[in-house]
């Protein structure tokens, strides 16, 4: 539950809820594109106004005929929001006028939330001087106030705001000082293979819609957990296909929020499918991704409990793994089941563990000797008959695990060397799930 009051924005698909989203937060938080059904999820937004903190909820389009079972999991979700929400805002579209789902929206806003304030806004209306033409016939919804508004344009917005929160909190000294980010921990995987299931069960709830059809995942999308005193932010993202299978610009918007959630993330846990007990070129590229990043990561194996373990066994399946991720060799790899539940407790204690090592820090004295037990036994290559001085070795702060060395000749120091020195300092620290990295200075 967020630890905010909560403004749940609903209305029918492509109306500029999320447009509306990301411009109370002041950033492109949510995928806008014209395709109707782009969100799907609830996608939740921290933000502020008049120093009020809020967390904003985006959420699917409604469409009250359509029982397809895509939208009864969009109707679920719209629920699942509303019950948590201090307000409600039902967004309208100025420009397609007022629709017969629009009435039928209201109407089970009214019944079902009678006791929530219920704002109205009516979108896309970018010429203020249409303001009364447009907005004429949505008085027929039998509200006592219309907020006009124009999510591109930002027109009415701080008005609806001011309004909007006016009844929440405003913010203690404590609460305006900015706290340090929670440890992002990004779900990553090729599409199908149990990210969104297993995202739902570390949270213990349906938070993400599941469905057999690729790619129902679109957003990244962010909750906070807490458990056993510990906070966990998970990230659900969409997952990633090569290129030339990406299909349209929801789909390219799609992959970019990915890659960011990957590039912003502490630790990766990449998800593999089991039952298929297959490595792909897909995978390697995502693997790839995320040693780029320099994040922590875990490789899960999902669908452990349908894997024919017959024709493949555990061990030969670690090997495998092994040998297809060799840039991942520190990362851990273990199995579960998003479906049964299977080890994803231990799943949240091996997180707990590598976040631990994460913040291990090696003392400088310990550092100190460590170069020189390297360089007394294998000193670098001198250039040009000049030897090259190692001077300091220091730990950067982090996650991630970087090493500044400083050195006479930083451009000199061959790589095959640099690998050399961070063996030395892995038999100091094992850094178990993280990739350490060395940088070189003068």
């Amino acid at each position: 539950m967020p630890l905010h009051p909560v403004l749940a924005i609903v209305g029918r698909p492509n109306v500029g809820k999320s447009s509306l989203l990301n411009r109370i937060v002041g950033y492109r938080h949510a995928i806008v594109d014209p395709t109707p059904g782009v969100t799907r999820d609830r996608n939740y937004a921290e933000a502020v106004w008049n120093s009020r903190h809020f967390c904003v909820v985006d959420t699917g389009g409604l469409d009250p005929d359509d029982q397809q079972p895509l939208m009864q999991a969009i109707r679920s979700q719209v629920d699942f929001a509303l019950r948590e929400a201090a307000a409600i805002l039902f967004v309208g579209d100025a420009r397609d006028g007022l629709h017969g789902d629009d009435s039928e929206i209201l109407r089970l806003l009214r019944k079902n939330c009678p006791d929530k304030p219920l704002y109205v806004a009516i979108n896309k209306i970018d010429n203020p001087a249409e303001i009364d033409v447009l907005t004429a016939e949505f008085y027929r919804l039998g509200v006592d106030r219309l907020f006009p508004v124009s999510a591109v344009h930002g027109m009415g917005v701080a008005d609806l705001l001011d309004v909007i929160v006016e009844p929440f909190e405003r913010a203690s000294a404590e609460e305006e000082t900015v706290a340090a980010p929670l440890e992002r921990i990004a779900i990553v995987g090729k599409p199908n293979v149990g990210k969104s299931s297993l995202f739902n069960r570390l949270l213990g709830q349906d938070r993400s819609i599941v469905d057999n059809v690729p790619g129902t995942t679109r957003d990244a999308i962010t909750v906070s957990v807490d458990r056993k005193g510990r906070t966990y932010r998970f990230i659900d993202t969409a997952g990633l296909r090569r290129p030339a299978r990406q299909k349209d610009n929801v789909e390219f918007f799609s992959v970019f929020r990915t890659l960011d959630a990957i590039q912003k993330s502490d630790l990766a846990v990449l998800v593999l499918d089991a039952s298929e007990g297959v490595i792909t070129e897909q995978d390697k590229r995502i693997a790839g991704r995320v040693v780029d990043a320099g994040s922590g990561c875990i490789i899960v194996w999902n669908k452990w409990d349908v894997a024919d373990k017959t024709a493949r066994p555990w061990d030969e399946l670690l090997e495998e793994t092994r040998k297809a991720f060799p840039l991942l060799n520190f990362a851990p790899v273990t199995t579960t089941s998003a479906r049964t539940g299977q080890r994803v407790d231990k799943l949240f204690d091996l997180i707990d563990r590598i976040q631990e090592t994460g913040r291990h820090r090696i003392p400088d004295e310990r550092l100190k000797q460590i170069l020189y037990e390297a360089v007394t036994i294998q000193p670098p290559s001198p250039i040009a008959g000049r030897p090259i001085h190692l001077k300091n070795l220091r730990q950067l702060n982090g996650p991630p695990i970087v090493f500044r060395l400083t050195a006479s000749d930083p451009k000199h120091v061959h790589f095959s060397y640099q690998r050399y020195l961070l063996n030395h300092i892995r038999q100091e620290f094992q850094f178990e799930g993280w990739p350490v990295r060395l940088s070189v200075a003068r």
